[in-house]
């Protein structure tokens, strides 16, 4: 069965009002941002519908003609939106944007609109928790991480939450040796023999700095514990922006 998150009022409303209308012959169109859960809500409400896309006209017509439920994504690429004919079906589609298509309006009872992911925090956070479970799963990590709320990576919705939460369950296992084999291939890579000491010495010091800041909340007791000078330390802060 597949699970579909839907903590916060916007999602809950539209999930909500198509669970209400599968009961009946209605069509509904899902618009939205790429991997904001449009498809997966499509799926969740029609779990056994055909899925095709958009794009593909012949194989399209053929599932809307065979089955009673069809799911479609990538709507806004149908190439002749005249050729289709909804009545007497079930028909989810997805789609970037509603088509400026007089045709499109007679095709669906319901054109609903779903924010993405930055929008919703509370889908996020819950989504978050859920792929960090699925990701230590399938890596067999058992330490608990936790993903801190209020600094997950919307930009790209799901794709960039998804990676952010690999990325940090990768790093938290990182030691010194990985942080040594990781700089070289990169410095390996990357040098070029122009000034590289002072061009990269950034990877070490800005890190460094960014988070003796983040812990000891001043310059002054930060310049002790690092044994260097006050002024020094404050150079690099205002040189790399912290």
């Amino acid at each position: 069965m597949i699970k579909f998150i839907a903590n916060s009022p916007q999602l809950q409303n539209i999930t909500k009002s198509l669970e209400l209308t599968k009961k009946f012959y209605v069509s509904s169109l899902l618009i939205g941002e790429k991997c904001s859960g449009r498809k997966t809500l499509a799926r969740y409400i029609l779990p056994n519908a055909p899925v095709v896309n958009g794009s593909d006209l012949p194989t399209l017509l053929e599932a809307v003609s065979e089955h009673e439920e069809v799911i479609i994504t990538d709507f806004e690429k149908v190439s002749n939106y005249s050729l289709l004919n909804f009545d007497n079906k079930r028909v989810i589609a997805t789609a970037l944007y509603q088509p400026k298509d007089m045709t499109v309006d007679r095709l669906f009872g319901h054109i609903y609109e779903i924010p993405p992911l930055r929008e919703r925090p509370e889908d996020a956070g819950a989504l978050a928790d859920i792929y960090m479970k699925n990701a230590r799963e399938m890596l067999s990590f058992d330490e608990e991480i936790k993903m801190d709320h209020a600094r997950l990576d919307l930009s790209q919705n799901n794709q960039s939450l998804k990676r952010q939460v690999f990325k940090r369950l990768i790093l938290s296992t990182v030691d010194e040796s990985d942080i040594e084999a990781l700089l070289y291939d990169y410095f390996s890579e990357n040098l070029r023999g122009d000034n590289d000491y002072k061009k990269y010495l950034h990877l070490y010091e800005k890190p460094l700095i960014k988070a003796g800041l983040a812990k000891y909340k001043s310059q002054l007791k930060l310049a002790s514990i690092l044994g260097i000078n006050r002024n020094t330390l404050r150079k690099k802060v205002n040189e790399y922006g912290l």
